[in-house]
């Protein structure tokens, strides 16, 4: 074993880099907070090939003198604590003075800085830690920081970088979580020479917000009551049900202005919810100030994730804080949106031949026991809020908003028009012809009953009894027949009048580099500026109420797709899985139907769930019906 040994300040640094210094953004997250420590009011960030071959912050902050910048380089300097007492407030971004000698080991770093009061500036040059003679420069107030070549010294580092595509789009992220954190401070932001956007200081935070969404999103914002708890208040904006992600994209949450990604923070966000969708995440904007002396930062080495010394506290405000938020938008929405229900003609109760899903109305009395939830919701155009647990309780379901829903005008189709139940029910008579003579019939064994209120089909089985949902049951059937015909291009439609969508960085990026899959499967999607893209087309099957929700949904998934390989599989199964599910809930399915749907059903790969993870088929056996009856099995 090799003796132990003091490494080199060179080779330390490269060390400490290694958790300080991850990717470009992480450089531009520690210049950025360095600039806003100094009390800058305007932020300029530029970079080149995604932050690897330049990245430069200049500020107009309070600059530094020779003896500061010479010092400001050195490991553990640091202008921000002077005692033990100190680091348990932390008022600022920065305090541990590791940035900038980690980012000057690992590029070549050069520092331009100069005071209001002084006459000439300094310059301070490191190139992979080594240090060159400070010299006068001629620079405008603030300081200037530029990093270029970064791990050009530590290969294996570079190595694990995604493309500048991707790197571009985290640096720019970075910088619109500064912006949110401090809209009184102006941030440009060009990327390759090119102008991304620059945005004026303002002190309403719904402009800043809109500045960097869009104005339909900034429209939609709900804002939180002013909460105040002990040692912590709290604000911002909520977001409707509609714009819920399948990651937390969508969640932007600042304590004492400093990003923060908290698991603590995440349940109470949900806790204040009273509740959410599996599998989704509220999109907000969270504001928190708190005590310096209850909160610790010094946990994280990116200082991402904070300790809450009265964990409690921060819990019950935040739920509290959206929950009433969550409460009064609801009512000011349920007066907004009341109206008396109209009259509706529902199929004679001795039908026999209504379409599943369509239930016969057994009585018009208002105290009769048809389910109150069975009923059709009437119908509203308005925007709906997600409800708090006790809302929906008063209420009953509240329906997913359509908000800023996107109406598309569609030309007749590229590939010609489709009839697609038709050419589903030719192809089924022709396999079942050819297949009958070789293949079993998996339904043998289920003798038909009947229907169950018109909307559940009925089997007896040697085991016991089997409910199937015709409809979930055709969205299976649907969507592995379409899975077959994966090789060939999905039929696309082209649109009328293109839609157009902003987009975030991290989303835009994800867009462009599974371009070829989109268009596999019927959608062409193109830039169209700066995180903006065009929505030429949309496969032939598909009626979007919302392009933007489904297209993040697909964002979300193929971010979730490890490897690229599986990103076309998954983008085209999205794809199916949506139009199965709009053509079987659209069709009218009559009883005597299931036979058939059922034998259909048991013939696919996966017949027990919808693609979504539905069930398609309930069984009760016979000893746990006699169980239910208190019979012996």
């Amino acid at each position: 074993m090799p003796s132990i040994h003091v490494m080199s300040p060179t080779l330390a640094s490269q060390v400490a880099a290694g958790e300080v210094v991850e990717r470009p953004a992480s450089v531009v997250k520690e210049l950025v907070e360095n600039s806003l420590d100094a009390g800058a009011k305007f932020v300029r960030v530029e970079i080149r090939r995604g932050g690897v071959g330049m990245i430069k912050v200049t500020d107009d902050g309070s600059g530094m003198s020779r003896a500061d910048a010479e010092l400001c380089t050195k490991r553990h300097a640091t202008s921000k604590l002077s005692s033990l007492e100190e680091l348990f407030e932390i008022t600022h971004l920065g305090f541990r003075g590791e940035a900038l000698p980690s980012i000057a080991s690992v590029s070549r770093f050069k520092l331009c800085t100069r005071q209001q009061q002084d006459l000439e500036g300094w310059e301070i040059r490191i190139d992979g830690g080594l240090e060159h003679e400070p010299r006068s420069s001629g620079v405008s107030p603030g300081t200037a920081i530029e990093v270029a070549d970064l791990f050009y010294n530590t290969p294996a580092r570079r190595k694990f970088l995604k493309s500048a595509e991707t790197e571009a789009s985290h640096v720019e992220h970075q910088i619109r979580l500064h912006a949110l954190a401090y809209p009184q401070v102006r941030f440009a932001y060009k990327r390759d020479d090119q102008l991304v956007f620059d945005l004026p200081a303002t002190a309403d935070l719904r402009v800043r917000i809109s500045a960097l969404t869009d104005a339909a999103t900034a429209a939609a914002l709900i804002p939180i009551e002013t909460t105040i708890g002990p040692g912590i208040s709290i604000t911002g904006f909520l977001l409707p049900l509609s714009e819920a992600r399948r990651t937390r994209k969508g969640q932007y949450v600042f304590m004492n202005t400093r990003p923060v990604e908290d698991q603590l923070i995440n349940r109470a966000i949900r806790d204040g919810y009273g509740g959410f969708p599996t599998g989704l995440h509220p999109a907000l904007f969270l504001y928190m100030e708190v005590e310096p002396a209850l909160v610790d930062v010094n946990v994280h080495p990116a200082k991402k994730e904070v300790r809450f010394r009265r964990s409690a506290d921060v819990v019950n405000t935040i739920v509290e804080a959206i929950a009433n938020t969550l409460q009064k938008h609801a009512r000011q929405e349920i007066h907004a949106v009341a109206a008396p229900e109209p009259e509706r003609t529902l199929p004679p109760a001795h039908s026999t031949t209504a379409p599943y899903g369509e239930i016969p109305a057994r009585s018009t009395n208002p105290g009769s026991a048809f389910p109150a939830a069975a009923r059709p919701a009437p119908a509203s155009s308005a925007a709906q809020p997600p409800l708090s647990s006790s809302a929906r309780q008063s209420h009953g379901p509240v329906p997913p908003p359509t908000l800023r829903a996107i109406p598309l005008k569609q030309v007749p189709a590229t590939q010609g028009k489709l009839d697609f139940h038709r050419q589903e029910d030719e192809e089924t008579a022709r396999n079942a012809h050819e297949n009958a003579a070789s293949e079993r019939d998996a339904s043998a064994g289920f003798s038909y009953l009947g229907t169950l209120r018109q909307q559940f089909a009925l089997f007896e089985t040697p085991e016991g009894l089997v409910l199937m949902h015709p409809k979930a049951a055709r969205e299976r059937i649907i969507f592995e027949r379409l899975r077959a015909r994966r090789e060939a291009p999905m039929p696309s439609q082209q649109l009328l009048d293109p839609v157009v969508l902003d987009l975030d960085p991290r989303d835009f990026a994800v867009i462009r580099q599974f371009a070829p899959h989109f268009d596999q499967a019927g959608m062409v999607v193109t830039p169209f500026g700066q995180n903006t893209i065009r929505i030429e087309s949309i496969p032939a099957l598909l009626e979007l109420e919302n392009a933007r929700a489904f297209l993040l949904e697909l964002v979300d998934r193929l971010t979730h797709s490890e490897f690229s390989r599986n990103a076309k599989r998954v983008a085209y199964e999205t794809f199916i899985g949506e139009f199965a599910r709009k053509s079987a809930w659209r069709e009218r399915i009559s009883p005597h139907r299931a036979p058939a749907i059922l034998k259909d059903l048991l013939a696919c790969e996966v017949p027990y769930c919808t693609p979504g993870g539905k069930p398609t088929l309930v069984n009760y056996s016979v000893p746990e019906i006699k169980r239910k009856f208190g019979l012996q099995a």
